[in-house]
Parts: structure tokens; sequence; C-alpha cells
């Protein structure tokens, strides 16, 4: 144990958020019960009942506008709240990364002499980007919604920032999907991107794109000479994230597709919200590979990360640091990933402006868990049911019709079980529901947090220094988080 900390980072920023995780596992331990629970067993586990009676008293009593308000700390409240609550929203408010891109916030290791802001700041004047590309914007934007759109032209950039910055011009896409990042890199920052992508009709539907783009781009401009990204329908790496086989590959993409007879400045890793265990892979891959020069993710679906104690220490999602792995109370269930997966701004959002539809879905799908223990047992819980979308005009007899139509007929649900007094009393508590699912959510980044810095911590353990910044809006990309690291 003493050889590992003598092998941690111990510059300001790494000591500091040793401090900010051991502090948040606490918070998360004190209310580990509240992120293990179900939205779904509300009723069924008397979820209520367990809230701090001052908690239950003052949700009771403020409309669910001001409770949004609240959490997002937006106006002077017109209650007063009880202590123990406005001191939990303040650790989070302490512990939890900024998730406004346009805070200062931003955890930078020390390792390297290198001062990030002015690498930033040269290399900004450094990037060269094909203006002429400027006008082809419709094209840019086809089959992307504005979300993607958004998070692509604000990701490229940085990417490019970070190819400039590590002296590689070959950039690996991994999770690539049809491509729309990499013709961005491709075509307008003049980058070789390899997409690696495990769905055979997702990479042949990117190179239908690319070759629409290539006929629009030779018609309108002269001379256009950009090259289309190579798709690569393979696994980035195994369970091992050795992936000793792969920088080889590269190098003959690079030299038989574009022409590349040396690639001795390697290659960057990218990933825009990989799922899961990808991003945790990639950043081993990045560890283990001398070829891999820099490494920019975001990540996504916490909740599909491998977190069983029993795996191999090499298949795990989290934790990745040695830190954060000796923490007695660094284990996060599945419903605590899968909270960390929602933007709170959004779910407060939606409390403030009364739009009630798509709140009051979870105390329908709650209540109707209710019915469905009663009628069938504890062989029903958590069953999956069909997914409907709540409008204002839906009865709850419809929700139940719809969400069960594919149950076999006998464990449908009738219109005297809907109609008894008890499923009443439960549909009447909605907004109890909300307000429960909203602490939830409150807690939410501090889970992200806590995930975020295991994997900062995993590079610094292995004299790679990371950078941590929010770069997204969080209400139109909840997960809006970006690391990076550059040899």
């Amino acid at each position: 144990m003493a050889a590992d900390q003598e092998s941690m980072c111990t510059c300001h920023a790494c000591l500091g958020i040793r401090v900010i995780i051991d502090s948040a596992l606490k918070v998360l331990d004190l209310y580990r019960w509240m992120l293990d629970s179900y939205i779904i067993d509300f009723f069924q586990d008397n979820l209520w009942d367990r809230l701090p009676r001052p908690w239950a008293k003052i949700l009771e009593n403020v409309a669910l506008d001001e409770l949004g308000s609240w959490i997002l700390r937006e106006r002077r409240p017109r209650h007063v709240w009880p202590l123990s609550l406005i001191a939990l929203r303040r650790s989070i408010d302490l512990l939890s990364i900024n998730r406004e891109p346009t805070a200062r916030t931003r955890f930078t290791c020390k390792l390297s002499q290198r001062d990030p802001k002015e690498s930033v700041k040269t290399c900004e004047t450094l990037i060269t980007k094909d203006k002429r590309l400027d006008k082809f914007e419709n094209l840019f934007k086809k089959h992307v919604k504005q979300k993607k759109r958004y998070e692509i032209e604000k990701f490229s950039e940085i990417v490019a920032r970070c190819s400039e910055l590590s002296n590689s011009s070959c950039i690996v896409d991994t999770g690539a999907g049809i491509g729309h990042l990499a013709r961005e890199l491709a075509y307008k920052y003049q980058l070789a991107v390899i997409c690696i992508e495990q769905d055979k009709s997702l990479s042949e539907l990117a190179r239908k794109y690319d070759e629409q783009f290539m006929k629009k781009f030779k018609t309108h401009l002269a001379g256009f000479c950009g090259v289309p990204p190579y798709h690569l329908c393979a696994k980035i790496v195994d369970e091992s994230c050795t992936g000793d086989g792969l920088p080889a590959v590269f190098r003959g993409i690079l030299r038989d597709y574009f022409s590349q007879q040396s690639n001795d400045n390697g290659f960057g890793l990218i990933g825009l919200h990989p799922c899961g265990d990808l991003a945790a892979r990639l950043l081993k891959f990045y560890v283990g590979q001398q070829n891999a020069k820099f490494i920019s993710v975001v990540g996504c679906c916490y909740m599909k990360l491998t977190i069983n104690e029993d795996r191999t220490t090499s298949a795990l999602g989290y934790p990745l640091s040695k830190y954060v792995e000796r923490n007695s109370s660094h284990s996060l269930s599945y419903a605590a990933l899968e909270v960390a997966c929602h933007a709170v701004e959004n779910y407060c959002d939606k409390m403030k402006s009364n739009e009630y539809d798509d709140l009051k879905v979870h105390a329908y799908r709650a209540t109707l868990e209710k019915i469905l223990v009663n009628k069938g047992g504890d062989v029903m819980r958590r069953g999956r049911v069909g997914s409907v979308k709540v409008n204002g005009r839906m009865s709850f007899q419809e929700y139940c019709r719809l969400a069960t139509e594919k149950l076999d007929i006998n464990r449908r649900v009738n219109i005297l079980e809907i109609n008894h007094t008890e499923i009443e009393g439960c549909l009447a508590k909605w907004r109890h529901v909300a307000a429960f699912e909203a602490l939830r959510f409150m807690l939410a980044p501090l889970v992200e947090t806590v995930i975020l810095l295991d994997r900062f911590l995993f590079l610094s353990d292995n004299h790679f220094r990371p950078v941590l910044k929010a770069e997204f809006n969080p209400r139109l990309s909840p997960r809006n988080f970006v690391l990076t690291s550059i040899k």
C-alpha cells in the first residue's frame, strides 16, 4: 500500500480530488437508500414514509415549481426549509463538479510542466479549418438531431485542439455509428479519421453518407481533396483492454488508404458518449498503448458499467483508480448509476413549468406496479411492461391498457382493480412521487462526480496529465463533461 501511495500524484489538484471523493462517498453513503430505490417501488415499499419527517412535511407543503427552483437555487424560497435538507444541498454544491460550461472550474493534474491555458491559446491560432465548407452547413446537419449537432460542433473543436497539441493527425473514433463526428473532423479539419464500429449496418450507412458528401464537395468545390473517414467494423478492445494488434492495423490503414507513409506521431483516441464500459476500456487502452498520443472522451450510460466485485479488476468499468477502489464505500448500485445519467436541470425545469405529464408517468408506473404485485405476487415485481408516453388527456385506465397489452391476458389489469380505493389513493399522491424522484435527481451530480474523478485519478495513477471540464450545456446534453489527456 505504501508503494501505491508513493506512485500517486501529489499535485494540488489530485490531493483535492481525493478529499472530494472521500467526502462525496460519505454523503452518498448517508442517502444510499434513496439512490438505491426504484421509483416504481414507491408505493410497494412505502418510500415516502422513509423520508425524515421534516422533509416529508416541507415537500407536502411546497408546490413542485418551488421545489424545482429551490434545487436549482434560482430564487429566494417562500418556505423555511429543514436544516438537514439545506445542508445536503450545500454539500452537493461544494462537492459536485460544476456542470456549467461557462464556469472556469476545471480539474487539471499538474504532472506535466506544460501550462494547459497557454497551450490551448497558442493552439487555437494554429488549427486549420476549411472555411469553404461553412456554406454546406445544411449538409452536415442532415440526418443529425439538434442535440447531436451541437455536441459534434463543440467536441470536434476540442479534438482538433488535442490533435494539434499532440502533433498527431490521425484520429480513432470509437463507437462511431454512422460517422457524423468523423465527417466533421475529416472534411472541416482535414484529419485522417479511422472509425471503429461493431455494427456492420451502421458502417455501411456511414459509407453511403460519405459518398454523398464527397459528391457534393467535388461538384461545388474546385480542387477539393478531402479524404473520407475509413470505417473499420471491429471491436476496439476486449475485456483485457490491451488491443495490442490494433496499432499495426491503424498503420496499414494510414499507409494504404490515407497515403501516409509514416505514422511516427501515433493516433488520438476519441469517444463522444461511448456506452458503459467502452469509455473505461478506452482509458485502459490509452494507458497501455505508446502510440496513443491523446484521448478525449465524454462518458455515457453509467448504469451499463461493470461493477460486479467478483469480476477481475481488468474487466471493471468502475472503480478504475487505486484510491477509489480502496474506499470501503465506493460501491454504486445500478439504480444510482442510472439516475446519474439524467439532467437534474431538465427535471427541475419540468416542475417549474407546470408541465406535469412527464412527471405523472412515474406515479402511473408505480401505481401499476402496486396492482401487478397485488395481483401476481413478488414474481411480478419490476416486470417488463410497455413504455407509454402520458399526455394530459390520458386516463390511468388507458395507461394500464397500453402498458400491459403484451402481457398474458390473465395478468392484464381490469377495471375493478383500477377503481379500487387503495389505487385511487396512490394516484392522488402523484406529487409525492415527483418530489421523491426530485431528491434522487438532486443527488445525481454527486454520483457522476465520483465516477468522473475516479477516471481522472486512474490517468493520474499512470502518470498521465488529465483535464476534466464541463463543455456542453447540461440542458441540451446531460452528459456534458469531457475528459482529456495528452502524452
